[in-house]
């Protein structure tokens, strides 16, 4: 994806863009290399500095994937149609194994749990066991606890995500 073709939002009346609209068209650059498993663009962005490699998103998160914390607990249910989360909780949830990759090769905060959940916590619960099998090598805690107290096991409670456990 190149920047320069994105759209022309953010310019100011000179044609030149504020640093606040070139940071947005970067993590929105990045949010799309994310979801379309482009891990060439992945590359390029966070090789140049463009982006913190553990920045974090809001994204829409109608199954609560991403969610520590189910309906009924101390959030009302409008607020938990969007969730927080970094780019390896969104690489690991789609299951792109390559994003996933290069997000931990240049050194993404495994166990970061903006929204309660750590990376491993998605996979488990996605019954990805190559994601699982990725986290794990690169050093995630298997102890590690969600915001609701569970650990990633918790999450191997269905006949696909058996063999994550």
């Amino acid at each position: 994806m190149d920047l320069e073709e994105t759209h022309k939002e953010g310019e100011s009346t000179k044609g030149k863009m504020t640093r606040a609209a070139a940071a947005k068209l970067v993590k929105k650059a990045f949010l799309e290399a994310l979801k379309s498993n482009d891990s060439e663009t992945l590359e390029e962005l966070l090789s140049q500095k463009k982006i913190d490699v553990d920045t974090v998103f809001e994204v829409e998160d109608e199954n609560l994937i991403l969610a520590s914390y189910k309906q009924g607990y101390w959030l009302p249910s409008y607020k938990l149609k969007i969730s927080w989360a970094t780019g390896l909780h969104i690489a690991v949830m789609y299951g792109h194994l390559e994003s996933v990759l290069v997000l931990l090769n240049h050194k993404a905060t495994i166990n970061c749990r903006p929204n309660g959940k750590a990376a491993i916590h998605i996979a488990c619960e996605m019954a990805n066991v190559e994601c699982l099998k990725i986290l794990c090598n690169h050093g995630a805690k298997l102890n590690c606890f969600s915001m609701s107290g569970q650990a990633p096991l918790h999450f191997c409670t269905t006949r696909t995500s058996m063999p994550c456990a």
